[in-house]
């Protein structure tokens, strides 16, 4: 049976909880349709190159896919090593903080973001979903005002706690659904 590779990857500032979600995905999902975690790390525990996670979707008209979950490093001054995990993405999951005081970080972030996959040549052409993280942090901004600043042409967004494993499959099955459309 012929297989098909999809390439997602979770980009965000850093320590906004990436490699969280891929853990918590990973603990929420069958395990017949799931590899194990692959996550290098540093002595600080921050993501070394980036977090990696196989989900098996199904198949499409005989052919196996698989979605290739990465998390990308969102330290800026790791941005060749997000570059680097980033090319080749068929689709990507923004992670933004709703910390009051992170939202210069999440613009930075997606600036980034916007800024590496026009260099890739493939700026439009990847679907991009928003998951607003950390949704039980006291005086967390609310949705309306993290889609206002980083999702202003209304891409599918949703909110989670990443740590209680809420809202982390909802990312994951918006874009898993818009490559498959693709696919077909």
């Amino acid at each position: 049976m012929r297989e098909i590779d999809c390439k997602v990857v979770y980009v965000g500032p850093e320590g906004r909880g990436k490699s969280t979600t891929i853990r918590a995905l990973h603990d929420r999902l069958a395990p017949d349709t799931r590899g194990p975690v692959l996550s290098p790390t540093l002595p600080d525990g921050s993501t070394l190159f980036f977090d990696l996670l196989t989900v098996e979707l199904g198949t499409l008209n005989g052919r196996r896919i698989r979605l290739q979950l990465l998390s990308a490093p969102g330290d800026p001054g790791r941005s060749e090593v997000r570059r680097t995990v980033l090319r080749g993405a068929d689709g990507v999951i923004f992670v933004s903080d709703s910390s009051p005081g992170r939202m210069e970080a999440n613009l930075a972030a997606l600036r980034d973001l916007q800024a590496d996959l026009e260099a890739f040549g493939q700026s439009g052409s990847v679907p991009v979903v928003f998951q607003h993280n950390k949704r039980d942090i006291p005086g967390a901004m609310s949705e309306d005002e993290l889609n206002q600043a980083v999702n202003p042409h209304g891409a599918p967004a949703f909110a989670a706690v990443a740590t209680n494993q809420e809202g982390v499959v909802e990312p994951v099955t918006a874009v898993s659904e818009q490559l498959v459309r693709a696919l077909a």
